[in-house]
Order: C-alpha cells, then structure tokens, then sequence
C-alpha cells in the first residue's frame, strides 16, 4: 500500500499479521530527503492499538485506513515510543469526533508540552507543507516505568527505554517474542541524547537482551534480527573503551572535543564496515561523532 505521502505497509517484517508495520519516508527535508521511519498497528482481540502517529495526521488516517475492517467493534488506542518530530507529530489526528486515549512516558508529556517542541514545530512549518496541519498534542496517559494492557490473546508491555531521549519507551509482545524497540535500538547504530543519557542507554540495551526477544522491529533501518541490540551494545561499548584509553593517554585537548572519533580513531567507516544495504552516511556520520562527543562527556563528568 502506498500513497502520496509516501506510507507503505511491509507485510514481510513482523511475521505475525495481528502486526502490521507502515514505512514512512521523507521528502522535502534536506538533511532527512529519503530516510525511513517505521510505526506499528497491533490488532487484539478487542483493541486496535496505533504505536506512533509518524509525521502528521494524514499519515495516521492512512494507516487507519488500512485497519478499517478490524477497528469495528474494538477499541482504538494510541501510543508515543517518544516525543521526536517524526514519532508523535501525527497525535492531533485524535482530536474531536476522533479523540482517543495517548499513553506514552511521564517525559514525553513534558516534552510535547515546551517551548522547545512548538519552536521546532514552527520551524519545520516553514520548511515543508507536510507539517500544515500539524498541532502539538501530549499524551493522556503517562506512566514511569512500565504500563501492560492485557487482551485475551495478547499482552503488550510497555517499558521505559531511556538512552535515545529520556522518554523512549519500547513495547514487548511476550506472546510473540517481538519486541518493538523504536529508537531503543537502530541499524546501523544507535543515537545518545545526552551525556545523562549514557549509563540508561547501557542498562536499557541490557535489559532488551535480557528479555531473549526472537524478532526487534526498529523505527530506522528495516531489520528484524535481535542480534542488532547487541550489535548496538557492543558498538557503544567500544566508544566507552576507547574513550577511556584516550583520557588514560591524556591526549584530549581543548581542540578536539568537535572530533573525538578521529582522536579515539574509531570512524563511522570502521563502525559499519561492510554492512550491507543503504545507510544514510551523513546522518548516521554525524549521530556517530555526537556518541563518541557525548560518551567522552559522560565518562569525563564520571572523573570529575
């Protein structure tokens, strides 16, 4: 299924049709022109549940569209995995005859709620028609650490994630052993908010690997093997190593904090290696220099 704006659903990834997962690429955005994002409806026996609203409320109705059939007689229910721009900006689709209930994080509220969120929405308006529509809308129900809605054939547990944004969330199906780790864990790396967010990033990755999932759907980089969170893991690690050798050598000065993977000689070109399919080399070139600059940070603040 295609449209327009560019929504297809894969009907190969999640293996299991009760999970149907839509890809949304990017148009129109420079820096963003051609990258993917995924977002998920999972069907249950009496509930049809939207897991992140992608980039407007247009992409939610075409989603929806294609569960038309399944949302009669079931309750339709929403999910934020995070408050990013291209995660939760589709939440205003619930809005009047439409309204339904948001569960996200505590954090992701805040987050829709600042003045941070509305000047960015202000920003991507003027850079492309796609956000027109677009309003902030927070989530109705938030929790802190964990929230499980239980249906006769299926349990969704939502987890906090933190290591992305503070607010990640990700969603584990035990029924299925699929785990839906959204920004948790990415192909072909992962993307640290901030130097707080590092020691969460590790714990959380540990705990995905700990709940043995048989198949992990991510928002970016079409994979479904569960070896990509420890593929992430092991990635982040080695910034850690390395980053620990370099303060150990005292060879960080005041200039090289803007290229700590030259300085730890570990490149985006040694981190991918020969991975195959297409990466977005300018974006995940720049996420892997700001994990090299945010673990040095972490571990120097740690020394301090």
């Amino acid at each position: 299924m295609s449209s327009s704006n560019e929504i297809m659903l894969d009907l190969e990834m999640s293996m299991d049709e009760r999970v149907r997962v839509f890809r949304r690429t990017f148009h129109g955005l420079q820096e963003f022109e051609g990258m993917d994002v995924d977002a998920y409806i999972v069907i249950t026996d009496h509930c049809v549940i939207v897991l992140d609203t992608l980039l407007c409320p247009e992409d939610v109705s075409i989603m929806l569209q294609s569960v038309n059939n399944e949302l009669r007689g079931r309750t339709l229910l929403c999910i934020d995995s995070h408050a990013d721009w291209d995660h939760s900006w589709g939440n205003c689709y619930f809005t009047g005859e439409k309204r339904t209930h948001i569960i996200a994080h505590d954090h992701c509220f805040e987050r829709l709620k600042s003045t941070e969120a509305q000047n960015e929405l202000l920003e991507f308006q003027q850079r492309s028609s796609t956000f027109k529509n677009v309003f902030l809308l927070p989530p109705t129900i938030t929790f802190n650490q964990r929230f499980t809605i239980h249906d006769s054939n299926m349990t969704i547990e939502l987890l906090h994630a933190p290591g992305h944004h503070l607010d990640q969330i990700v969603a584990w199906i035990p029924e299925l052993h699929l785990l839906l780790a959204f920004d948790a864990v990415e192909n072909p790396l992962p993307l640290i908010e901030s130097p707080n967010c590092v020691p969460h990033m590790f714990a959380t990755l540990e705990h995905l690997i700990a709940l043995q999932p048989q198949r992990v759907l991510c928002s970016h980089g079409k994979t479904t093997s569960p070896d990509q969170v420890k593929l992430n893991l092991a990635y982040i690690r080695e910034i850690e190593r390395r980053c620990k050798l370099a303060l150990q050598k005292g060879l960080l000065g005041p200039m090289e904090f803007d290229h700590i993977s030259k300085l730890i000689n570990y490149s985006f070109d040694d981190v991918v290696g020969e991975t195959k399919g297409n990466i977005d080399r300018t974006f995940y070139t720049q996420a892997h220099e700001n994990n090299c600059q945010v673990i040095m940070h972490w571990l120097m603040m740690n020394e301090s």
